[in-house]
């Protein structure tokens, strides 16, 4: 199994479907008459991060697999002030996939991985098991977060801006004559 085929590729088109609910959310925003920023610090809950943060965490398990695997140092990413930051956070994390190495990330698969979180609670596994078990799942949470915030205020989303890769892969139904 390639854990770069199950990451990498996988973040790019969802990261590119993030940014087109951003992208909608202003849209929305612009045609309301209030200020896009409304949405990015709008939450689902009062303990829960803001769709600004929800952007910057998406990113960061994205940008943290590809470090976490090939043994680079992990990223400092900051949470964006304005969509044009967050669009631009997005815009810098698939260039930072692009350019990722695929034997270097395949190579991680076997190596010990390691996450500290704050109170001292580690986890220990393989760059696979952190791969299935810990950067997709996490990945995911926060990108659905962001999408459900969206969709919260107002956002006219769907199913076609969330899974927009797989317009690649229909086909049109046969006409019966």
């Amino acid at each position: 199994m390639s854990v770069y085929a199950i990451t990498i590729p996988c973040f790019a088109q969802m990261l590119r479907s993030l940014t087109t609910l951003l992208i909608k959310g202003e849209e929305r925003a612009q045609a309301l008459g209030f200020d896009p920023q409304h949405l990015l610090d709008a939450r689902l809950a009062p303990d829960m991060h803001t769709l600004a943060r929800q952007v910057e965490f998406t990113c960061t398990q994205a940008q943290e697999a590809v470090c976490r695997l090939t043994q680079q140092a992990l990223p400092r990413l900051a949470t964006p002030a304005n969509m044009r930051q967050a669009k631009a956070l997005i815009e810098d994390t698939l260039a930072m996939l692009a350019s990722a190495d695929r034997a270097a990330v395949d190579a991680g698969a076997e190596r010990q991985v390691s996450i500290t979180l704050a109170g001292g609670l580690s986890f220990d596994m393989t760059g696979l098991e952190y791969a299935l078990n810990w950067a997709t799942p996490q990945f995911y949470f926060h990108l659905v977060t962001a999408y459900n915030i969206l969709r919260h205020n107002g956002v006219p989303l769907g199913k076609a801006e969330y899974v927009q890769h797989m317009f690649a892969y229909a086909r049109q139904p046969e006409l019966l004559v």
